[in-house]
């Protein structure tokens, strides 16, 4: 079964492991998941639109029904 996944976060989140500190992807295109691997900074400019990237890493800004009031 298909899903749409949501994520709205455009960062990682800092997880303390021991004494290291690792990062987990928080914007769901990582690579290397679930770490972080940098590819987040392409979401810096969405601001409050909504996109859809696919597996090449192009994007296509879509209107979305979870925002509509």
């Amino acid at each position: 079964m298909s899903r749409l996944v949501l994520h709205e976060r455009n960062r990682p989140y800092a997880v303390k492991v021991g004494d290291q500190e690792v990062h987990i992807c928080g914007c769901g295109l990582s690579a290397n998941k679930p770490f972080c691997d940098g590819t987040h900074k392409k979401t810096l400019d969405e601001k409050d639109k909504l996109f859809f990237y696919d597996k090449s890493g192009n994007r296509v800004e879509m209107d979305s029904f979870y925002n509509n009031p």
